[in-house]
């Protein structure tokens, strides 16, 4: 009968083995799981870690004299804007390394992911000027890097999704840009007359 207690003595009735049987029973099984786990080399398991493989970049900081020669990209280290992709280089910020252009592709949309998502701010430090740490940034894109190589087939359809806004986003720009100095134009021209 239960009456309430922690105690195994207590819990299951005197027919039951003694409780240096359940001992051993526990870690025999525990110990045949483990064992059988290891053993199975075509398990579900190893076929998972066999295909799960994180991207090889490098990130390290960019010095202004320094010029790469593999597919690479900048991300921002200071400032409000800190972790945000870049193109082209500035004074502050690190380097993004990669083994290929699609890597490169790849990376660079998680790191703009991660950027408008705002994920690095709270990795932020400094009161006057804020910065954001290596260590940060290489955490945060070894975690997400590993997490999204299970769904890669996946995740390549939406980086390509995103790079159609990005070019419909930059057409608008481009836009925009023309008829605001066609508008300054017609005014001048207003003026003039």
């Amino acid at each position: 009968m239960w009456s309430g207690s922690i105690f195994l003595s207590k819990i299951l009735p005197t027919s039951y083995p003694c409780p240096f049987c359940w001992h051993f029973l526990f870690f025999f099984f525990f110990f045949w799981g483990f064992v059988s786990a290891r053993s199975a080399k075509g398990s579900a398991r190893s076929i998972i870690f066999k295909t799960t493989i994180m991207f090889q970049f490098n990130l390290k900081t960019h010095r202004v004299d320094a010029a790469y020669q593999k597919p690479h990209f900048f991300i921002l280290n200071k400032g409000n804007h800190s972790g945000k992709p870049m193109n082209e280089p500035c004074p502050n910020c690190f380097v993004c390394i990669c083994s290929s252009e699609e890597e490169r592709e790849m990376l660079y949309w998680l790191v703009m992911g991660l950027y408008q998502g705002r994920v690095f701010e709270q990795y932020l430090c400094g009161s006057v000027i804020p910065f954001i740490r290596i260590n940060d940034v290489k955490k945060e894109l070894n975690w997400l890097s590993f997490n999204h190589t299970a769904k890669l087939i996946q995740y390549k359809k939406k980086v390509i999704a995103i790079q159609k806004v990005q070019q419909a986003n930059n057409l608008i720009l481009h836009q925009m840009q023309s008829l605001q100095n066609l508008q300054k134009v017609l005014v001048a021209d207003l003026i003039n007359k």
